[in-house]
């Protein structure tokens, strides 16, 4: 769980007042073109935040993924992106807190095989005895199509936005 106390910091810092966002888990800026697949993962992305389920978040990364958390050393593989959202998960369950998450997309390149989104996240958690907190972030990610045809995260990196 290395590195959970970094994240928890983040996600939940009190000092963070941020304009509030719409509910919608996927927004795209007006030149941003829609893709059906990688959008899929977006949502399902959100959808693993809401049910607080790691498989279903981790399952989103190709095998070979790397994952670039702030402050951390590069993790690589889907099974250790999946040991680090099982943590800060099973912190969120064990706190009572709820979470959510939705996404900006501000640009996207997509070639047959590869594809890049840039943009900000959302992230809101609630209960728990708690307050209630929202934070942002900018985040880079490719995207990669697998032998089987689907759409995968290759590359995942984020860091913390400073609020206004």
């Amino acid at each position: 769980m290395k590195g959970i106390g970094l994240i928890t910091a983040f996600v939940f810092s009190l000092g963070a007042t941020l304009p509030a966002q719409t509910d919608k888990v996927l927004l795209l800026d007006p030149e941003v073109k829609p893709h059906k697949e990688i959008d899929k993962i977006y949502r399902v992305f959100s959808q693993a935040y809401n049910k607080l389920d790691p498989a279903l978040v981790s399952n989103l990364y190709g095998e070979s993924a790397l994952y670039l958390a702030p402050g951390r050393d590069i993790q690589r593989g889907r099974e250790v992106i999946h040991v680090s959202f099982k943590g800060f998960f099973d912190w969120a369950k064990e706190k009572g807190r709820t979470l959510g998450i939705s996404f900006r997309i501000v640009e996207r390149q997509v070639t047959e095989n590869l594809a890049y989104d840039v943009g900000i996240y959302t992230l809101r958690g609630s209960g728990g005895g708690m307050p209630d907190g929202e934070d942002q972030g900018k985040f880079i990610v490719i995207a990669k199509k697998g032998d089987d045809g689907r759409w995968y995260f290759q590359v995942d990196g984020y860091s913390a936005l400073k609020p206004n």
